[in-house]
């Protein structure tokens, strides 16, 4: 099964979002240069977001998006829920008559959704390799670049 670029960006988003210490705001230009995403791309997939009463936007300086409640509280199915409503939902029959076939696509999307609504934010946040990255992000957060140690030994003070 695959999951579509627009599942997948919106829920690295949550991630990153996730990873924000004391819930901070990260802004729209933190969030699509560290995805690599354009910024009109990624602001209709959090305004689809915060539709959903996900994600809420912090006006003002310091300001961003950041999660609307507990990482328990919001499942991978939530995610793709709000940025794929209208695909998810069963569609009621149409006139040209019932299809065992799409009954048993949409039989088993359910099942995917049902299993996709066991899986938290939280529980995501709780992966080792997750956790291995915000562990190398805290140790490195305050180390200065390479490049900027360099840059500053060249210019004269």
């Amino acid at each position: 099964m695959k999951i579509s670029s627009k599942a997948r960006y919106a829920i690295q988003s949550m991630i990153q979002l996730a990873m924000q210490v004391d819930n901070k705001p990260l802004t729209l230009a933190d969030l699509t240069q560290q995805q690599g995403i354009s910024a009109s791309y990624l602001e209709q997939l959090l305004a689809s977001l915060r539709e959903s009463g996900l994600v809420v936007g912090v006006r003002g300086p310091g300001g961003g998006y950041r999660i609307a409640m507990s990482l328990k509280d919001i499942s991978i199915a939530n995610i793709l829920m709000a940025v794929h409503e209208r695909h998810l939902k069963r569609p009621r029959q149409s006139g040209y008559g019932v299809s065992v076939y799409n009954d048993m696509w949409w039989d088993l999307s359910e099942t995917i959704q049902d299993f996709l609504s066991e899986i938290s934010l939280a529980d995501l946040m709780d992966r080792e390799d997750v956790q291995t990255f915000l562990h190398q992000q805290r140790l490195f957060k305050d180390m200065p670049y390479p490049d900027a140690e360099i840059e500053k030994q060249r210019i004269p003070a």
